[in-house]
């Protein structure tokens, strides 16, 4: 038993194409290798999913993440896209700060900055195409 990741591209029509793991971590650390022409200054839905393996066969599905990625004149991820996505997700994860507030007030920065991820950072899927995906990486067709 183990896991596996499968990720995949998704354009405006939501049609899909998987991208190997291995490549979407290249082009996430900006490897002038994974230089991407087509998306240049755009901004794209992805879809990364963890998969529960047996025998390297899919069995179940553990996670389904719903991002964009933000590509930037060369075609590379905009590394101040990644950036402040990941200054909001510091914010999600800061302690509340004990100051004098009076018994009113409650602490509330790491909430909004969760709400600001959601909204900035990541997308839902509709049912069809989420089915799609799942149905890609079970290798079940329509026929």
């Amino acid at each position: 038993m183990g896991f596996g990741v499968r990720v995949f591209f998704v354009d405006e029509d939501d049609k899909f194409r998987r991208i190997p793991a291995a490549r979407f971590s290249r082009i996430m650390e900006r490897d002038p290798k994974e230089v991407i022409p087509e998306l240049k200054n755009q901004r794209i839905r992805y879809v990364e999913m963890v998969v529960e393996l047996e025998n390297r066969d899919p069995v179940a599905i553990a996670r389904i993440d719903y991002g964009f990625l933000q590509f930037d004149g060369e075609g590379l991820v905009d590394p101040s896209y990644m950036n402040e996505e990941l200054q909001v997700v510091a914010e999600m994860m800061a302690m509340p700060q004990r100051r004098n507030y009076s018994e009113n007030v409650i602490p509330a920065a790491n909430r909004f900055a969760r709400k600001r991820h959601k909204d900035r950072f990541t997308w839902t899927a509709s049912d069809e195409l989420e089915l799609a995906m799942v149905n890609e990486v079970f290798g079940i067709t329509d026929e």
